[in-house]
């Protein structure tokens, strides 16, 4: 059953060539999505803090930011996503995760605008999300790319 969810996956929606940032400060949950991402045909750059991914966008321009909503030194994944978003002078598309169900910490995320993925985030609902942001910024990128031709 696990060999034919993973087939389906592979059918759905091709995410070969789509650039993620990353943003989880677990070790092990940054390692696991991190394989899943690469096993998807991501590539995906990794960051444990808020100054780990700014330092990222030094050599690496994501298509889309993937944060965790707690991170460390009190920082949040929104914190991260908007000085990612300064940094790159645009708005680019971004998911938070969170394991928090604290009222306060959800109206926060839901204020953000931001989709918002509760953990365990199950991998067919993360692969669909990233295929529909991924559609967009490609669809953007067309949209450009006549306008500029």
């Amino acid at each position: 059953d696990a060999v034919m969810s993973e087939q389906r996956l592979v059918l759905d929606g091709d995410l070969r060539g789509l650039h993620v940032l990353l943003i989880e400060d677990d070790e092990a949950v940054l390692s696991a999505m991190s394989d899943l991402l690469l096993s998807w045909g991501c590539a995906c750059e990794t960051a444990t803090s808020l100054d780990e991914a700014l330092a990222r966008l030094q050599a690496f321009t994501p298509h889309l930011v993937l944060a965790d909503y707690r991170l460390r030194d009190h920082r949040t994944g929104l914190e991260a996503i908007e000085a990612i978003r300064s940094s790159l002078g645009r708005a680019l598309p971004a998911l938070v995760i969170t394991g928090d169900t604290a009222p306060q910490r959800l109206r926060e995320a839901d204020a953000s605008g931001l989709m918002l993925l509760h953990k365990p985030v199950p991998a067919e609902r993360l692969h669909a999300v990233l295929l529909s942001q991924w559609r967009q910024v490609q669809a953007a990128r067309d949209v450009f790319a006549s306008a500029a031709g």
